[in-house]
């Protein structure tokens, strides 16, 4: 067997010995003082120097979307002028961009930038908690598009709100970190060009506060208003407050602003954390076979599992074994209570005509605490204890719609999360008029995150009835019931199950606690940034050159309980089974715990649940249980994947020209590009209990062509095609080796990972029919390269790795006094699980979008106007184990539409926002073949009423329907994915909000 062939690429410098865990520590920290010292040793090769030298420098085309211009645009107060202005940014850019565009002062559109965004052609958007978080763009997820503010790319981080979330360590970027009222436009950019940094293989995001400039003199705008949740019934404030002003003849300018606003969410639902099969599981089997369980249906093992062999008897006398159930059939409740602060302030400088410095500072605090709790029965490696008493099977005989059951293990679940996520950024810009024609832009920028992140587990488990514990009274209190006998019944409702189970569920003497989960997480990213562009302006044409070179670095760490600082809060005693011991409640204990129903009222109302749906049980107190397990303290964790610390350093160069011209006699505008950019990779951690640092390298060439053409007057057809690229998460190149020797089992980061890179055609027709109105259609095409996927293979170590494993599990070592002959040898074959470049794919697709105000109405309709884009995306990858699905994130079809009415005093807009069902994971958890999420329809309008020309009363209604979130799962990897199977259903209500501006 030859040795699998999984970490090209690296440049090892692996320490010889193994460490104990302060060795380990002290060792990355010296590490990381080597890479400061190393990786700041980053040149560009003499080609490149060659041509910085030879090509001229230069401003933007005239019509080109730059920043000069973006500055200039005025916004008027209104809806109907935001999506004017950014029409006018869209028709006047050199390549393919969309833009969203405040209203007025310190208002976006919208109460989160996500949902800005998603009315964008092109654009959906992933929430959790209900609100906004990552952002699709034509079918390619969060993590290929690059997001920029005031110029510079900038990091996030923060923590998941509900259980399809986590800890963002990716490049993806969390939209719902800021307030949107600190920004006063975005735009996207869906094609690239010379000037515009690499990264945004989807697009490129460019975020912009507000700049005293923008609007000289003075101004002030201070709002407030008070939303309420239909689920929760509480109130959650939001205020904005924004003063700017210019002074010694608009030389010198001071803008600041402050945005401050609280949520409290509820989530409730149903799930089954996905169907799996006793077979499924380790090939485990249910107590008992077939003829001991009234069945209803016909059993088809072979639906499920087309490889089995019909004629093997335990395919037909233990059927069962292959029908799918629930893993983990539970009520679910999530209570988050969410604070989010930002500030900015920019102070501009005019010295002369010629010379202007920008100062931009944004500082962004987010807290946030999660508790969710959930009520599950057990099927999860524990089916060799379940026994079926009666079963209903679906009509295909595939899947257990209803079942009885003993040998059950009910549990309930407490879990609490708190986070801080902090965010501060400074850009330093300035321009200089050099000559007439010549001009210097030139920008240093810093950008830090940190998400400091505890999260709690407390379990409890159903006593058993037959552990021998002294605890006399409450085996007498649940005499007579089976705490494991459990049923559920999809039949009424194949989304939400009745459940009963055998004990008073209620009665917190029927529980003990099981050992709490604790850990503490802490992801620091910085970015550094210095760009300088050179512009010369001649009479029909513009050329433009510069340097670029960001330093990007995320340290994560992963904190444990520190051993013996925490404190058992219950006695244990003996279960009677050997040295087993439980921890049960006592009446002495009951302090520690409460019920769902006391600090959720009404749980249930928002799923409609059948009349068998349990709405309340027994629950962890957090604040109690926390106490009584002491405050405890932690310790790194350095063997944790989780903790790792990545460099990656970048250097660029391009080359920019644009002219304007006829062609037939038709206006033409030409921006063609070319860039080149360097990228190295440093990678520390700990690999298998060793300290490693790996690191690697790549260099490309970015060509990129732009052209529109006026074919008649208001008609333009837009054509581009360029190459980018997105880099690799920067938590896929960590250097660590995560090995269960137990099964074999290795997990590896990738510093060796190569970019994605895309070559991308779009063509565009655009019809500017009216003042303010556009009809248009764009086709896109991308072939990508290649894409980051997750591959397991079983092989020979290769050397490095078996140097690692054999030193850091000496159990695994022949030489090794601590050899376990009966275990998995260093020598033997592994399962190695690790980032790979994997095969690429072609996407297509088109966008139609219309816009237009209904001037033509008569008087006394005017002030209505409509807006509407659909997009239409396909493509299809192949993922490893040859499974084909398409992209994950991709809806095949997305559409968003609003009609508004507008007038001076008063005004209302309804916006309805939809998308196909999309992939989320590709091969899913327990050998599904996906996970899927069900396509959403959200309904949101919002109204405004001008009590005087200062004033100005809203309403803002979030989530007008009530839609659910719902995840499925589609069956087994061998049955191709045809199943449409609850994973879980969520709701967060409606969100009214009312407010009051005034300005200044």
């Amino acid at each position: 067997m030859a040795e699998v062939q999984v970490l090209r690429g690296y440049k090892n410098k692996i320490e010889e010995a193994a460490m104990d865990n302060r060795n380990k520590i002290n060792t990355l920290s010296k590490l990381k003082k080597q890479r400061g010292v190393s990786m700041r040793k980053f040149t560009l090769n003499p080609l490149v120097l060659a041509m910085a030298a030879s090509v001229l420098p230069a401003t933007s085309f005239a019509q080109d979307a730059s920043n000069d211009q973006l500055e200039e645009v005025v916004v008027t107060g209104s809806f109907r002028a935001s999506l004017a202005n950014a029409l006018n940014t869209k028709r006047t850019s050199a390549n393919n961009v969309d833009a969203i565009v405040a209203e007025d002062m310190g208002k976006m559109p919208d109460l989160n930038l996500a949902e800005s965004l998603q009315r964008v052609p092109g654009v959906a958007i992933t929430r959790e908690g209900g609100e906004g978080r990552n952002i699709t763009v034509r079918g390619l997820g969060p993590s290929f598009s690059a997001t920029t503010l005031n110029g510079m790319e900038v990091p996030s981080s923060t923590g998941g709100l509900d259980s399809s979330g986590g800890v963002n360590r990716g490049r993806s970027f969390d939209f719902n970190v800021f307030a949107s009222e600190l920004f006063n436009k975005i735009i996207l950019n869906k094609s690239s060009k010379g000037s515009l940094e690499e990264g945004g293989l989807a697009s490129t995001v460019e975020l912009y506060s507000a700049k005293p400039f923008d609007n000289p003199g003075p101004h002030a705008v201070i709002g407030g208003s008070m939303a309420v949740d239909n689920l929760t019934g509480e109130d959650d404030p939001r205020i904005v407050a924004m003063a700017s002003n210019t002074f010694a003849d608009d030389k010198f300018g001071v803008l600041v602003s402050f945005a401050q606003s609280e949520r409290n969410i509820r989530q409730e639902g149903f799930g089954t954390v996905r169907y799996t099969s006793a077979f499924d599981n380790s090939n485990r089997s249910f107590v008992g076979d077939d003829s001991t369980v009234a069945i209803t249906g016909t059993p088809d093992p072979l639906a499920n599992y087309p490889e089995l062999n019909p004629a093997d008897t335990k395919v037909t006398s233990e059927s069962l074994d292959y029908m799918l159930f629930p893993r983990l059939p539970r009520m679910d409740s999530f209570n988050t209570d969410q604070k989010r602060t930002g500030v900015t302030g920019s102070f501009q400088f005019r010295p002369t005509d010629r010379m202007e410095f920008t100062l931009d500072y944004l500082k962004s605090d987010l807290k946030t605490e999660v508790s969710s709790y959930n009520f599950f029965a057990q099927f999860r490696n524990t089916f060799g204890s379940i026994t079926p008493t009666s079963i209903v099977l679906d009509e295909a005989g595939r899947v257990a719609v209803a079942g009885e059951f003993t040998g059950v293990t009910p549990r309930v679940e407490s879990r609490g999360q708190f986070s801080d996520t902090e965010f501060e950024q400074v850009v330093l810009s300035g321009k200089f008029d050099l000559t007439d024609n010549l001009k210097l832009d030139v920008m240093f920028g810093n950008a830090a995150v940190v998400h400091d992140e505890e999260q709690y587990r407390f379990n409890l488990d159903a006593l058993n009835p037959t552990y021998a514990n002294a605890d006399a009274p409450r085996r007498q209190a649940i005499n007579g019931l089976n705490p494991t006998y459990f049923s559920y019944d999809f039949r009424e409702n194949s989304d939400i199950a009745e459940m009963t189970y055998g004990f008073d569920i209620n009665n917190p003497l029927n529980y003990h606690f099981t050992a709490p989960t604790i850990r503490k997480d802490i992801v620091e990213r910085e970015n550094d940034t210095f760009r300088s562009d050179l512009t010369w302006d001649l009479d029909e044409s513009s050329i433009k050159t510069g340097v670029i070179w960001n330093e990007r670095n995320i340290t994560s760490e992963r904190h444990d309980p520190t051993e013996g600082s925490l404190t058992d809060p219950v006695a244990r005693v003996s279960t009677g089974s050997g040295t087993s011991t439980i921890m049960p409640i006592t009446s002495a204990s009951t302090n520690l715990v409460t019920t769902l129903s006391a600090v959720t009222k009404g749980y249930g109302d928002a799923i409609d649940p059948p009349a068998g749906f349990p709405t309340d049980f027994v629950i962890n107190d957090f604040a109690a249980t926390k106490a009584a397990y002491g405050a405890g303290s932690f310790t790194l964790n350095p063997n944790d994947p989780s903790t790792f610390d990545v460099t990656e350093n970048t250097a660029g160069i391009y080359a920019e020209y644009t002219r304007s011209m006829e062609l037939a006699g038709m206006p033409l505008m030409v921006n063609t590009g070319l860039r080149y950019v360097e990228t190295e990779v440093e990678s520390l951690g700990v690999a298998g209990g060793v300290a490693s640092k790996r690191s690697s390298d790549y260099a490309e060439w970015l060509p990129s062509l732009n052209a529109t053409l006026e074919v008649v007057e208001d008609f333009l057809i837009r054509f581009s095609a360029n190459r980018n690229l997105s880099r690799p998460n920067l938590s896929s190149m960590t250097a660590t080796v995560n090995a269960t020797p137990i099964n074999g089992n290795i997990s590896v980061g990738n510093p060796g990972l190569d970019p994605i890179i895309a070559d991308a055609v779009d063509l565009g027709f655009e019809w500017y029919f009216a003042e303010e109105s556009v009809l248009g259609i764009t086709f896109f095409h991308k072939d990508i390269d290649s894409f980051i996927l997750n591959s397991t293979v079983s092989g020979l170590l290769p050397a490095d790795l078996k140097a690692i494993i054999g030193t850091a599990y000496p159990q695994t070592n022949p030489a090794s006094p601590s050899f376990d002959p009966n275990g998995v040898s260093m020598n033997d074959e592994w399962n190695i699980s690790t980032p790979i470049n994997g095969e690429g794919a072609k996407l297509d697709g088109y966008e139609i979008s219309y816009q237009q105000p209904f001037s033509f109405l008569p008087a006394a309709l005017e002030g209505f106007g409509v807006f509407a884009n659909y997009t239409y995306v396909d493509s299809e990858i192949t993922y490893p184990g040859d499974i084909k699905g398409t992209l994950t994130g991709l809806s095949e079809n997305s559409y968003n539409y609003g009609i508004y009415f507008e007038r001076e005093q008063f005004g209302a807009r309804v916006v309805v926002n939809g998308r196909d069902d999309y992939v989320t994971a590709i091969p899913g958890s327990d050998r599904n073949y996906s996970e899927n999420t069900t396509g959403p329809t959200r309904v949101d309008m919002s109204a405004f009423y001008n009590i005087t020309d200062n004033i100005k009363v809203s309403l803002e209604v979030i989530n007008l329907t009530e839609e659910d979130e719902r995840l499925y799962t589609t069956g087994p990897l061998s049955s191709g994915g045809d199943l449409n199977l609850v994973r879980e259903i969520n709701n967060t209500g409606r969100e009214i909000s009312l407010g009051l501006r005034a300005t200044f």
